[in-house]
């Protein structure tokens, strides 16, 4: 039996590695900048993964670089860290690419920092930052979905960072789908490379409330079966028209009575997805419900009947672990990291072919046993993936970097 999330936490935090490394007292400095407040699935890395490095590592000191604006996202973490606020201005891309490029090397200088970690990697990076240089890379997707960013954003993306990524000690990528990009289209060395997969908030997820429809109906206008989609309302790359078209096709089966609840903010190409909703004809069977605070996501995914995940591309996917952990059946795109995610815990389908979309969806709402199947490997599965294990791993290597570049 696999521990659970509070065990693996007991047990990290009592490892003698510590303070046992062999690195000596290290001070780290941390650029905090693209937290999105956790509303993002980097926003969340960034946020556990950051939160516990210092109780993980009480002998190394942390320099945090973060916008006032978030000045809450960093209390109560320790005397060991120090947060160097800065100008919310820098937030936004056009001020905090070049940043990152060219100043963060002297905002590291003046705070003494031996070593940096960037876990916005597929987004920020410098030029050069005259320590060690550590960084996560969730994902290339730029190079999978051709109208990802407008013009400008797509040539940093594709040119520029991963120039940028080659220069870089170490890279974390967030899965094995993501190292294939980094050093296949980006071409960094693979010895240069590892992969440490997410976590997920597993305990908030499995967590049963009481009294779940009627909350559900408070808060949402939610009566009845659903189907669940938890993304940001972003075309081409979520699928959302072609989900709707599978919907719609699904919706007239007999004994289908679901509405289809995609869960998430307006994004870039939004309007294709509203639009498909009136050209199809659902507008009584499709809720949007635009932002939905982390308290009530655990309610929307228990309620629901299915998850479905119909992403064209995805740098890891924590929301499919999220459903997992929640105990929902899960059906997913089989592009990408997903496949990497669920293992044998979802049914996956071509993202591409509506027909093959409404068929996973209509065999896990209407087979019982296959339900039950999906249902208990989804929350086997769940367990592997933890932020305090994530975090531990990211620390060692920021630690191997600093060693690495003290041996040369």
């Amino acid at each position: 039996m696999s521990a659970s999330p509070q065990q693996t936490r007991e047990r990290l935090l009592a490892q003698p590695q510590r303070a046992g490394s062999g690195v000596p007292p290290l001070r780290i400095g941390i650029s905090c900048h693209a937290s999105d407040r956790g509303r993002s699935g980097i926003g969340q890395y960034l946020i556990n993964v950051v939160r516990r490095l210092p109780s993980l590592a009480p002998h190394h000191e942390f320099v945090l670089f973060a916008p006032r604006q978030d000045a809450t996202l960093w209390t109560g973490l320790g005397p060991n860290v120090r947060v160097v606020g800065q100008p919310d201005w820098l937030e936004k891309p056009h001020a905090s690419l070049p940043w990152h490029l060219l100043g963060l090397r002297g905002a590291l200088a003046a705070e003494a920092c031996d070593v940096v970690f960037l876990p916005c990697g597929n987004r920020r990076l410098g030029a050069a930052y005259g320590v060690p240089a550590v960084a996560t890379v969730h994902d290339l997707s730029q190079l999978h979905v051709s109208r990802k960013y407008d013009r400008l954003r797509m040539w940093h993306a594709r040119y520029l960072l991963p120039l940028l990524m080659r220069r870089l000690d170490r890279v974390i990528c967030v899965s094995e789908s993501t190292r294939r990009d980094v050093i296949g289209p980006a071409a960094v060395q693979p010895e240069r490379v590892t992969v440490i997969h997410n976590g997920a908030d597993l305990d908030r997820f499995r967590q049963r409330q009481p009294a779940l429809r009627s909350r559900l109906a408070r808060r949402f206008g939610l009566y009845g079966d659903y189907i669940l989609y938890v993304s940001r309302l972003e075309h081409p790359g979520k699928n959302h028209v072609r989900l709707l078209e599978a919907f719609a096709r699904l919706s007239v089966r007999e004994g289908i009575h679901h509405r289809l609840v995609l869960c998430g903010p307006d994004w870039d190409g939004s309007e294709a997805v509203h639009a498909a909703i009136t050209r199809l004809g659902l507008g009584d069977r499709v809720m949007t419900t635009g932002f939905v605070a982390a308290a009530d996501l655990p309610d929307l995914y228990q309620g629901a009947s299915l998850f479905v995940f119909p992403s064209l591309y995805e740098g890891f996917g924590i929301p499919l672990v999220e459903a997992m952990a929640a105990g929902t059946p899960v059906c997913a795109a089989d592009r990408s990291s997903l496949p990497e995610v669920a293992g044998d815990a979802a049914v996956l389908f071509d993202p591409f072919e509506p027909a093959a979309m409404e068929k996973a969806m209509f065999e896990l709402l209407t087979d019982p046993g296959l339900r039950e199947t999906y249902t208990a490997r989804g929350l086997r599965r769940a367990d592997q993936f933890d932020w305090d294990r994530c975090a531990l791993a990211v620390l060692r290597e920021i630690e191997h970097a600093s060693r690495r570049h003290g041996s040369r």
